[in-house]
């Protein structure tokens, strides 16, 4: 968790996550990712993963609390330095993660939900299939809300008409 707080804090990524400035301490982000997200014990309840590449670790992707009444579950991620972004490393670790909660968690939509001023995070996310949906203020930022969705044999539906 240490790292995951750093990244999330003071990291080049930190102001996507804290737009309005007011950083937790560390007690604080313990209140809202708890144990389970770091040690696989209530996989219902949400995980962390971390994103290693080139033998480091870049960055980290997670589901949050699944919602069993529509199969549907919230994404997160940060790739924490400048220097990794546009390498791929974020459209990989959200194509693996969907792969692995439509196969074996049961899941049917996937949703991730980025400011509107990150328009390379959207491209990233658009290059592992999700797909805007609609936009709408969050505390006076625009954001962007994005679906994937699997198919009926529970493999992601990615739709890459640019590529």
């Amino acid at each position: 968790m240490p790292l995951f707080y750093e990244w999330a804090t003071r990291s080049d990524s930190t102001s996507y996550w804290y737009e309005d400035g007011n950083i937790p301490t560390q007690e604080q982000f313990r209140k809202d990712w708890k144990i389970h997200y770091f040690d696989g014990s209530e996989p219902e309840k949400g995980r962390c993963y971390a994103i290693v590449a080139e033998g480091r670790p870049v960055g980290q992707v997670n589901y949050n609390e699944i919602n069993r009444g529509n199969s549907s579950v919230e994404l997160d991620i940060i790739i924490a330095s400048d220097s990794d972004k546009n390498k791929g490393y974020g459209s990989e670790a959200l194509s693996m993660l969907v792969e692995y909660l439509f196969r074996n968690m049961r899941i049917r939509k996937c949703w991730i939900e980025p400011t509107a001023r990150t328009a390379r995070a959207v491209k990233a996310y658009e290059k592992a299939g999700f797909r805007i949906t609609h936009k709408f203020l969050s505390g006076g930022t625009e954001c962007v809300h994005m679906e994937l969705s699997a198919s009926e044999n529970g493999r992601p539906i990615v739709r890459n008409e640019a590529s």
